[in-house]
């Protein structure tokens, strides 16, 4: 009996390590923004209009838009309209039950609110913050992820930061 606990605990460790990600530190000067992403990301465009990088695994897409100064509600209907925009497929709950948009009420000093779905067949997420401190600039976020790569989409999720 105990071999076969001990079994099941080595195959379910050897499983998620086999689909896990090394995730590293990345910053964009630009906006004085850090978070953590796959090492093996390629950077396919860095600039002032958006940060775009990929791997087999993941893409991870960022937009800033300047001036908006959204308040909560402001923020879910820029996020639902953002979602359809990009043909987002989502429900009205996400698979924890959470009513979608996602309220985040603090990620390092970001709040937000995110939307859960897939496109294409792929899971993805869209998510709103802004920085507390500066109100008056929002990141627009898309992450697209094989389904096996949720952990490491989540930590990256939550990894942004102001520096």
């Amino acid at each position: 009996m105990r071999y076969k606990i001990f079994q099941t605990i080595i195959l379910l460790a050897i499983s998620g390590v086999v689909h896990a990600q090394t995730l590293q530190l990345w910053t964009w000067d630009t906006y004085k923004i850090k978070f953590k992403a796959p090492d093996n990301l390629v950077v396919q465009k860095n600039d002032a209009t958006v940060y775009e990088a990929t791997n087999k695994a993941m893409a991870l897409d960022i937009y800033p838009r300047k001036g908006e100064n959204l308040t909560y509600d402001g923020m879910k209907n820029a996020i639902i309209k953002w979602a359809t925009d990009l043909d987002l497929s989502y429900s009205a709950q996400n698979s924890d039950g959470d009513n979608q948009p996602i309220y985040l009420e603090n990620i390092n000093g970001y709040w937000g609110c995110a939307i859960d779905g897939s496109k294409s067949g792929f899971p993805a997420t869209v998510m709103l913050i802004v920085n507390q401190d500066s109100p008056e600039l929002s990141f627009y976020i898309w992450i697209s992820y094989s389904k096996e790569y949720y952990h490491d989409a989540v930590a990256v999720l939550k990894s942004f930061t102001p520096m």
